[in-house]
């Protein structure tokens, strides 16, 4: 395979820039890394708000899910709801408290989003789409299928 592609799929460079770029936030609200990607996530993840949710978008190890949500609800940023139909699920909502914040790194991630799609035509951008997703259903089906 491409060692560019690789990389690509890897994501290691696109994870890094978040990280760095994530620095001063986590700083400033005195965040672990877990919490604020599932802070994120749950900003736009609609319905789809459960630990399982979280876990099959982040792939994050359950432990550190559990933890960070536990976290984020100490500090008011969420609220754990139980499912109206299935006890065994809680479904987490952001809380107004979260608002500031989640206002901040969408600014970043959308600064960061212009800055390495720069010089990247809509041609190019639908293109990559297109391949992008196809790449997802293929591990998708490989993932199941294992």
């Amino acid at each position: 395979m491409d060692i560019q592609i690789e990389i690509m799929l890897q994501g290691g460079q696109i994870k890094k820039l978040i990280e760095e770029q994530s620095a001063e936030l986590r700083k400033k609200y005195d965040m672990k890394r877990a919490e604020l990607e599932i802070l994120y996530f749950l900003s736009k993840s609609g319905t789809h708000n459960t630990s399982t949710d979280i876990h099959r978008q982040l792939m994050m190890n359950r432990g550190h899910i559990s933890q960070a949500v536990d976290n984020l609800c100490k500090k008011n940023y969420i609220i754990a709801v139980p499912d109206k139909t299935d006890r065994r699920y809680i479904h987490y909502e952001i809380t107004d408290n979260a608002r500031e914040l989640i206002k901040e790194m969408t600014d970043r991630r959308e600064y960061i989003s212009q800055m390495i799609l720069k010089d990247v035509s809509e041609e190019e951008l639908e293109s990559y789409r297109k391949v992008s997703e196809k790449i997802r259903k293929n591990i998708d089906d490989m993932i199941v299928n294992n």
